[in-house]
């Protein structure tokens, strides 16, 4: 019997359709072709558009750091400033029964080994006086409150210095009630049936400290710094 004869379409009928897996596989390499000929991303393009202000904050970071440094050397080296009364004087001194009359001259001194930045200003100090019982048992007894003393004007006190100024000040104790302790002692230390060396005790106390110190106010006005003297009166 006669063969039949075999068609290029008999062939193509007969084979399997293509599977799900080839089909997917098929469409990615059409769209890798496509992307390909069409993406115009570049790795400059990626770059973030804030590296400027990255840099700008690490410089801030830095100074800050720095700083911060800076005043932590500043503290380690700090050594404490002295502060005292290196004399108090007496001038004019009159005393009666009645009354005494006398000038202060308080003479201050600050030693300020520290280097800069710690320079600083005494806007204002005060110095309260304050009268002692030289002959009572513990050489106090009762203070009286004689006067007050304030800086005339500011004073700078520089790195590595030492500093010397005068609080002034004029006393006039009047007889009355609430004096008369006070006038009887100084007419016992210093009145004109005393005999020489004439001396009283005074009590010098530093308080109402305003400065600044680097550039920075500073309020002592809760720091005192009391001195006691065995002053001339003669």
């Amino acid at each position: 019997p006669q063969q039949a004869s075999t068609f290029p379409s008999d062939r193509i009928l007969r084979q399997a359709p293509p599977s799900l897996a080839q089909s997917k596989m098929a469409e990615k390499h059409l769209v890798a072709h496509t992307d390909t000929g069409t993406d115009t991303n570049t790795d400059t393009d990626k770059q973030p558009f804030c590296t400027g202000m990255r840099c700008c904050c690490c410089t801030f970071f830095l100074l800050i750091l720095a700083i911060g440094l800076f005043a932590a050397i500043v503290v380690a080296n700090f050594v404490q400033p002295e502060v005292t009364v290196k004399k108090t004087q007496f001038t004019g001194f009159m005393v009666s029964p009645s009354q005494a009359t006398f000038d202060v001259d308080l003479s201050i001194f600050i030693d300020n080994p520290n280097d800069w930045p710690i320079k600083a200003t005494i806007q204002e100090l005060k110095a309260n006086l304050y009268s002692l019982d030289k002959k009572a048992a513990d050489e106090i007894g009762v203070a009286h409150y004689m006067g007050l003393a304030t800086l005339p004007k500011p004073v700078v006190v520089d790195v590595q210095s030492q500093t010397t100024f005068i609080l002034a000040t004029n006393v006039t104790i009047k007889s009355n009630p609430e004096s008369a302790d006070l006038l009887s002692r100084l007419n016992r230390d210093c009145g004109t049936l005393t005999a020489s060396p004439k001396t009283t005790k005074v009590r010098v106390v530093l308080a109402d400290t305003v400065a600044s110190v680097a550039g920075v106010d500073v309020d002592l006005s809760g720091y005192e710094i009391p001195v006691e003297f065995l002053v001339p009166c003669e």
